[in-house]
């Protein structure tokens, strides 16, 4: 299975997960030891391990995806080069009577023995300053972070 497969099949596990909340179905696809990173975001965060990587996006979904529909847009180019997986994606929150929100993050996933071991979100240059000016006017009651 190449390396884009294998993210492939991460991704499914991971949206499966999100709508049961079952997230053991991750394990697999990740080392104990994986680094998780969010970046250009106010919630950025290093989380280093499986363990606290999944109890960071459950506490992120928890205080804010779930509040909100969340569509995920893939960008069609999925480039491997070498270790690393890199794909595009935008993500549109909606909430009612609010504007939604939006951004593009990069996502670079780094594998070694056919799992991840370093994951990074890499958010978009001018999402930060977007999305703290739509929280200020419309997020109250929401917590994105992750720790």
């Amino acid at each position: 299975m190449s390396l884009i497969q294998l993210f492939v099949a991460q991704r499914e596990a991971f949206e499966a997960a999100y709508k049961d909340d079952d997230w053991s179905r991750l394990d697999p696809f990740f080392h104990p030891d994986v680094r998780y990173e969010v970046m250009n975001m106010p919630f950025h965060c290093v989380l280093e391990g499986r363990d606290a990587m999944v109890a960071g996006i459950r506490r992120s979904i928890a205080g804010f995806d779930k509040h909100c529909r969340r569509t995920v847009g893939l960008d069609r180019v999925v480039r491997e080069e070498g270790a690393n997986v890199i794909i595009f994606s935008r993500m549109k929150f909606e909430r009612p009577g609010a504007p939604p929100t939006s951004s593009g993050v990069w996502e670079i996933a780094t594998y070694r023995d056919g799992r991840i071991s370093r994951l990074i979100d890499l958010y978009e240059p001018n999402a930060a300053g977007d999305y703290e000016r739509w929280m200020a006017e419309w997020g109250q009651g929401l917590d994105p972070s992750y720790a």
